[in-house]
């Protein structure tokens, strides 16, 4: 894997982690400039993930993603529920 790709993955993965989002099963991958997030996703334990919109949050995260610099296309393949 280029050493772009790596530098970009640690990008997606920071920018997943701002969301209130349970992300501990997804995966994040960047191959040339495509980035696949995948896995499982589902709301936080305990109060800060009470009232969260998991599939909304997924698509914040999507566009966000798609945004980013070196990324040219977001393929999410996330599943909801953990």
């Amino acid at each position: 894997m280029p050493l772009e790709d790596k530098q970009t993955r640690r990008l997606v993965e920071r920018e997943v982690a701002k969301h209130p989002i349970d992300s501990s099963l997804m995966t994040v991958a960047v191959i040339n400039g495509v980035a696949y997030l995948g896995g499982r996703a589902g709301p936080l334990r305990g109060a800060l993930g009470r009232g969260v919109d998991v599939k909304r949050e997924l698509g914040l995260i999507a566009e966000a993603v798609s945004q980013l610099r070196g990324i040219q296309d977001v393929v999410n393949d996330v599943q909801l529920g953990l």
